[in-house]
């Protein structure tokens, strides 16, 4: 016989549910979490490799690299070269065989890159330069994610979990 009193809490076919519901929420929450933690170390990358080409291009423009004294032109681009590879190794990008960093020159009214494999020119730098050139540094480097459907949306290359990224900044002489 039924007294009409209920006991119990009443939620208890509740209680797989809300389980099941944490089974399904919690993958997306935690590949939006690491989506976002991926994308913003792809974005500091970006950064570093945009610094450190400014920097190198700023010793290559400036007479005798920034203030200071090197002996040729030769050491000028050398101290280039350093100085964004200096940098990319302060800033957490490592520089090995996925980095390629390049001394790129372009002359006024030229729409063509000098200084690449394309089209070489050996002189970069400095002394041979007249008001109007551009001189700079570009830096490939292939960035590897452990996210690769995450971010495949930027995948400029056929792997899956590395995105390429490229910098070219230039300095004009006066």
């Amino acid at each position: 016989m039924s007294s009409g009193i209920k006991t119990g809490n009443g939620f208890s076919g509740q209680r797989g549910q809300t389980i099941v519901e944490f089974a399904i929420v919690l993958p997306i929450f935690l590949a939006l979490v690491f989506s976002v933690l991926e994308i913003g170390r792809a974005w500091s990358t970006k950064q570093a490799l945009t610094i450190a080409a400014r920097e190198g291009s700023r010793i290559l423009v400036l007479p005798y690299g920034a203030g200071l004294t090197y002996n040729s032109e030769s050491a000028v681009q050398t101290a280039a070269l350093n100085t964004a590879t200096g940098y990319l190794g302060s800033s957490g990008v490592v520089v090995d065989d996925k980095v390629q960093i390049s001394l790129v020159r372009m002359n006024p009214g030229n729409d063509g890159v000098y200084g690449t494999a394309d089209d070489p020119e050996p002189e970069v730098g400095y002394s041979n330069a007249k008001r109007g050139d551009r001189v700079g540094i570009r830096i490939t480097h292939t960035f590897e994610t452990p996210l690769p459907i995450i971010l495949g949306m930027f995948n400029n290359l056929n792997s899956q979990n590395s995105i390429a990224m490229g910098v070219t900044c230039f300095m004009e002489h006066e």
